[in-house]
């Protein structure tokens, strides 16, 4: 693959940060080029650089978007991305009644704009432990998976 995928992360206790470092690491192993940012550092325009992209975010209280992803949230409205493939990923607490609901917001939102979800969301519980880190491995390996064979059915 030419382009980058990029990784887009909201992290408020380290956790996600760890994930979207994981992830950095993990596609490096399968020899694709990342980018990773944090999310208020983002500008979502620059997701037109990208050949997908992945989202790692944590839920915020009630089930919301974290404070610092509402601007990418709203911007995602100015952005063509029909076609663009992505895929979610994102530490919370099980305890929490709305167990990782911003994963879902935002995929309602990327879905309606025409993004195209490459793998199975997947919902960390707290620090990810050794399952978790392999259910990581496999999610990377069908986010390109998928970006590969999308990308072939466009030439």
């Amino acid at each position: 693959m030419n382009k980058k995928v990029g990784i887009i992360y909201a992290s408020m206790s380290g956790r996600n940060q760890r994930v979207a470092e994981y992830l950095q690491e993990k596609f490096a192993k399968l020899d694709q080029p990342t980018e990773i940012n944090e999310v208020s550092q983002f500008d979502s325009q620059k997701l037109a650089d990208y050949d997908g992209f992945v989202f790692v975010s944590y839920t915020y209280h009630d089930g919301q978007l974290p404070d610092e992803s509402l601007d990418f949230f709203d911007d995602l409205q100015t952005i063509d991305l029909t076609g663009k493939c992505y895929a979610l990923t994102g530490s919370s607490s099980i305890k929490h009644e709305h167990f990782g609901r911003a994963l879902d917001y935002l995929d309602q939102q990327l879905n309606h704009l025409g993004a195209l979800r490459a793998t199975a969301i997947l919902k960390i519980d707290l620090d990810a432990d050794r399952a978790d880190l392999a259910r990581l491995d496999a999610f990377c390996q069908q986010f390109l998976d998928f970006m590969q064979l999308h990308q072939q059915q466009l030439v």
